[in-house]
C-alpha cells in the first residue's frame, strides 16, 4: 500500500482486558503496524452497573482521536465487542467522513469471532433469550465457568493458565442492553472466522456472515475462540488483508 498503513484498533470480549492481544499487537508492530487496545468500564467494574454505552463510548473516544488526527482505522472487535464495535463506528466510517469533507476514519471493521448484532437486539436476545450454561450470573457480576475449554481450548497450557487468571467479573447489563446501529449499512466489515470456536459455534458464525452482505471479506481460521493467543500469526494474517481489502475500497 502506497499511502500510510491504518492503525489497528482492538476492542476485546467480555471478561477481557486489552492485555489478551499483547501477542498480536507485538506481532504487528514488528511489521510496521500501529496498534491500539482498549479497556472497558464495564470489565471488573465496581459496582457492577457499567452497559455497553460506556464501552461504546471508551472505544469510540480512541477511534474519534485517530480519525481526527487523519488516520485511516482498522477496528478488529471480539466476540461481545461486536456490540461495542457497532457502537462506537457511528459516524466514523471512512466514506462517511470523506464526505462530510473530513480526512481519517474507519475504513474496515473486522468481526473477530464476534456477533453482528440487528438493531433493537442485545446478547440474551441473540441467544434466543437464554443465557449459555457458563455465563454464571451473580447478581449483577457475570463470571464465566470453563473458560479454558470455552475460550482458550487450543491455547498452549502455560499461556492458558496465564489468561484464566487475567479474567475479570463482567457487569451484566452488557448482556441485555440493546444495539441501535448497524455499521454494515455504511461501513466496509469483513469477519474473521474462528472454526473450532466452543464460545460462538461455527454455524452461528456463518449466519451472522450472513448479515453482512455478499461483499463483507471472510477469513477462516482453524482455531478455538482466542486464535489471538493460539494463532497470532494467522490473526495478523487476516487483519492485513482487511487493511488491504479496506484501502482498495477507501480509494
Amino acid at each position: 500500500m502506497s499511502s500510510p498503513k491504518p492503525t489497528i484498533v482492538f476492542a476485546p470480549g467480555a471478561w477481557h482486558t486489552p492485555d489478551c492481544f499483547d501477542i498480536v499487537r507485538e506481532q504487528l508492530h514488528s511489521q510496521g503496524w500501529e496498534t491500539e487496545a482498549v479497556t472497558y468500564p464495564s470489565v471488573g467494574a465496581e459496582p457492577p452497573t457499567q452497559g455497553l454505552q460506556g464501552d461504546a463510548d471508551a472505544v469510540r473516544e480512541v477511534v474519534a482521536k485517530l480519525a481526527d488526527e487523519g488516520k485511516k482505522v482498522v477496528l478488529a472487535v471480539h466476540s461481545y465487542g461486536g456490540l461495542v464495535g457497532a457502537e462506537a463506528s457511528k459516524g466514523l466510517g471512512f466514506q462517511q467522513r470523506k464526505r462530510e469533507g473530513k480526512d481519517g476514519g474507519i475504513t474496515m471493521l473486522v468481526y473477530l469471532a464476534a456477533f453482528v448484532t440487528p438493531v433493537g437486539k442485545s446478547i440474551k436476545m441473540m441467544l434466543g433469550g437464554q443465557f449459555l450454561p457458563w455465563m454464571n450470573f451473580k447478581g449483577e457480576y457475570v463470571h464465566a465457568d470453563e473458560p479454558h475449554k470455552v475460550f482458550y481450548a487450543d491455547v498452549d497450557p502455560e499461556l492458558q493458565e496465564k489468561s484464566i487468571k487475567a479474567l475479570k467479573h463482567q457487569s451484566a447489563p452488557v448482556f441485555t442492553d440493546c444495539v441501535t446501529y448497524e455499521p454494515w449499512h455504511e461501513i466496509e466489515c469483513m469477519y474473521l472466522m474462528c472454526e473450532k470456536d466452543q464460545a460462538l459455534f461455527a454455524q452461528v458464525q456463518e449466519m451472522m456472515i450472513q448479515m453482512l452482505g455478499e461483499k463483507a471479506p471472510v477469513y477462516k481460521c482453524n482455531s478455538s475462540h482466542s486464535p489471538f493467543l493460539s494463532m497470532p500469526e494467522e490473526v495478523v494474517k487476516g487483519l492485513e488483508m482487511a487493511a488491504k481489502v479496506g484501502e482498495e475500497r477507501a480509494s
